[in-house]
This record gives structure tokens, C-alpha cells and sequence, in this order.
């Protein structure tokens, strides 16, 4: 058998096989090349985004800095960003870029939300994506400042992008709704702190007993007048008319509080709860589901307002001049509740306690002269005993029909330890 001569058909046979796969490798490394380009260059522009849109904690931040940082990728002037509600194609956010009625674009994008370009706007591209559930979100771009098409790569590399900005939008609207929530808690916070200081500064002019049925009940607290078993206690200051007329308005003023100040104390130890003042008097009601107790209560608390009288008068000796006081007590049925008194300029609403049994304590209050109480037979009824007292006799007092029989209760040495 012959072998073929150098350079004959065989070698050129094999020489032409070797080529042909050199030059099919030459064409993967070279693919290989391009795609290991393409991917460098995907995981580079993700990281540009990544890196300047991974801080932002707004939606709108977001949406500017990815649209610009996608023109300046793609070389395209033109484009938008829009974020949408599908349930009814609201838009919920918009950044844009030389687009001529951009929310009219935005507002077509938001009602179709689809992957096709867009003649009338001159948009080549438009890649929609997801965010939530009622949110969705479409980015279109114009044509390439070099007159190119997009290619597949440079669709795949669009929906990389948006969906590495899906995933900041959620984030950041995650911050916006914990932003927002320690607003609206700060903001409540501070209403409540509002209330607060206005529920304590209102406590100083509102009756115990009306703060108790607001805390009971604050939507429809029931301040209806209503019977009630209680004792009233009257006290005012001996003489103020002419202290009144003796002392300037600022050092009287300071003389009332000095004094009522202190009773104040004793009156609240006691129960009492303080329902009217009126220059030099105070109308304190005591009430109890036993009698006995709230009429005990409201003798203690005279007893008590007569000793810090004259505790107060030692203090204040060489200051003011010695005050004494007119205390009258009485217990029985009385209409306890609101009163509303209506004119063409509103409404005003007082809390107390009206009838004969209030209107007798105010009487008897008149009789007391001395450091002594002076009270109805019907509260001297409810007493233990443990109280001294002298009988005053039927007394006829103004605006009441039949006489009232009255004791008296001094403040003695004896009383002053009991009450104590």
C-alpha cells in the first residue's frame, strides 16, 4: 500500500479538521469572553445601583437616583419610573426624565402595565415589575443616544435592576410606615399629655365627685341629678366684709388661700369633696352608703377646719389678723347632680347638691360664732355620741319654714384629740 506524498489530500484533510476546531474554539472563548464582559458588567451596574440607592429609606429618592443611574447605563435620555396601585390604577409615584406629559404617560403605564414599547411616547422599552401586592411598578425608556437597539441582554440586565430597586422600595417604604407610625404615636403622645395637663388643671375647678363619674364612664358619664343621702358642710370667714375692706385685694387673696389651703387637707382625709367656692365660703358635701358615716365625717372635718384655724392664726401672728370661722353642718336627703343653665351665648354646667338639707347647713353656718360647729338635729341623730354637744333649742332660720333644732360643738380640748 502506497503511502500519499507530503502535502497530498490526507494532511490537507486533517489540516482543514484541525482549523475548523480551532476555529469553533476560538469562537466559544470568544463568546465566553463576551458573556464573562456582559456579566462583569451586570454585577458592576448592580453594584453602582446597589450602592447608591441601598440607603435611601424614601420611595422617591429611590425612583430619581435608579432612573438616573439607568439613563447614564443604557446612554438614553428619556425615561420614567412609575409606581401604581393595580386596584385602580392610582399612581402612587413618579420620576421622569424629558418626557412630555409624564403623568399622562405614567397614568397609561399604571391602567396597562405591560412589557411593550409604547409609539405614541416614543418609548423603545418598557419593563413592568412587582413591589407588593398593591404595588406595581413600570420603567420605559426612549431611544439610545447611539441609535441602537435593546438587545436581550439589555432587557434581562432592566429587570435585574428593577428588581434589586423592588426589594429597596420595600424596604424603604417599611421605614416610611415605621416613620410614620412613631409620628402619629409621637403626635398622640402628646395629645394624651395635652389631656392630661388639661384634666389636671380642669381637677382644680371640678367637684371629686364629677372627676369620679367622668373616669367611670368618659363617653356618657351620668351627671343626671339624682336623690342622695349626704352631709353638707358650710364654712365662711367671720367678718370678711370687713377684712375686705380693711386689707389690699392681693394680701386678702393671700389670706384666703393660706387658710383654705389647709382645710383643703383635712377635708380630703376626711372625704370631703369641696363643690362651690365663693370668696370666703366653701360648700363641702360628704357622702357614704351609711349615714352615719358621712355625717361623722363632715363633724370631724368642721372640728378639723376649726383647730387648723387656730394652728394658722398662731403661724401667722404679727402678719394677719386672727380670722374665725362660721361652720354649719346638717344631713339628709338632697338633689345631687348637674345643673345645666342655657343662654343665647352657650351652655354652663354646675355640679351640687340643692334642697332644704344644702340650704339649712347654709343657715345654720350663720348661727356659729366662736371656734365651734354649729349642726342639725338630723346629723346630731346619725353621731355615736362621741361628740360633745350643747342643745341650742329650735332655732328659725331664714327662708325655712319650720324651726330646726340646732347643737352646738365646740372645739375643747377633748374634741381637738378626737377628731385628731
Amino acid at each position: 500500500m502506497k503511502r500519499a506524498a507530503p502535502g497530498g489530500r490526507p494532511s490537507q484533510d486533517r489540516f482543514l479538521r484541525l482549523k475548523a476546531r480551532y476555529e469553533a474554539r476560538l469562537k466559544d472563548a470568544v463568546r465566553s469572553q463576551q458573556e464573562l464582559e456582559k456579566r462583569m458588567f451586570h454585577l458592576r451596574t448592580l453594584y453602582d445601583v446597589s450602592r447608591e440607592i441601598g440607603h435611601l429609606s424614601d420611595s422617591q429618592s429611590i425612583l430619581g437616583n435608579l432612573l438616573m443611574m439607568v439613563l447614564g447605563t443604557f446612554g438614553v435620555e428619556r425615561g420614567l419610573i412609575v409606581l401604581h396601585d393595580p386596584r385602580d390604577s392610582h399612581v402612587v409615584a413618579l420620576a421622569e426624565r424629558r418626557i412630555a406629559d409624564a403623568a399622562g404617560v405614567a397614568r397609561e403605564l399604571a391602567a396597562h402595565h405591560v412589557a411593550q414599547p409604547l409609539p405614541p411616547f416614543d418609548l423603545r422599552v418598557c419593563i413592568p415589575f412587582d413591589v407588593e401586592e398593591h404595588l406595581k411598578g413600570t420603567i420605559a425608556l426612549g431611544e439610545r443616544l447611539t441609535g441602537e437597539g435593546y438587545s436581550a441582554d439589555d432587557a434581562e440586565l432592566l429587570v435585574t435592576l428593577v428588581n434589586q430597586a423592588a426589594v429597596a422600595i420595600r424596604n424603604a417604604r417599611a421605614h416610611e410606615e415605621v416613620v410614620r407610625y412613631a409620628k402619629e404615636l409621637s403626635e398622640s403622645l402628646r395629645r394624651i399629655q395635652i389631656l392630661e395637663s388639661m384634666k389636671s388643671n380642669l381637677a382644680k375647678f371640678v367637684p371629686k365627685t364629677v372627676k369620679d363619674l367622668i373616669e367611670r364612664s368618659p363617653e356618657a358619664p351620668v351627671l343626671d341629678k339624682r336623690e342622695a343621702d349626704i352631709s353638707v358642710l358650710f364654712a365662711d370667714i367671720t367678718g370678711y366684709t370687713r377684712l375686705s375692706g380693711q386689707m389690699e385685694l392681693e394680701r386678702l387673696n393671700q389670706l384666703v388661700e393660706l387658710y383654705f389651703g389647709a382645710f383643703l387637707d383635712e377635708i380630703l382625709r376626711l372625704g370631703g369633696d369641696v363643690n362651690e367656692t365663693a370668696g370666703d365660703g366653701l360648700m363641702v358635701i360628704f357622702q357614704d352608703n351609711d349615714p352615719r358615716k358621712h355625717a361623722t365625717a363632715a363633724v370631724q372635718a368642721g372640728l378639723a377646719i376649726l383647730r387648723r384655724t387656730q394652728e394658722t392664726n398662731g403661724t401667722l401672728e404679727g402678719y394677719y389678723e386672727p380670722i374665725a370661722m362660721h361652720i354649719g353642718v346638717n344631713s339628709g336627703l338632697a338633689a345631687v347632680g348637674a345643673t345645666k343653665i342655657e343662654g343665647a351665648a352657650g351652655a354652663r354646667w354646675t355640679y351640687t347638691a340643692s334642697g332644704m338639707t344644702t340650704n339649712i347647713a347654709a343657715r345654720l353656718a350663720a348661727l356659729g360664732e366662736g371656734a365651734c360647729i354649729v349642726l342639725s338635729e338630723e346629723t346630731q341623730r346619725r353621731l355615736d355620741g362621741g361628740f360633745p354637744l350643747v342643745d341650742l333649742g329650735p332655732q328659725m332660720l331664714k327662708n325655712v319654714a319650720r324651726p330646726v333644732r340646732a347643737y352646738r360643738c365646740s372645739l375643747s380640748q377633748e374634741t381637738s384629740t378626737l377628731s385628731m
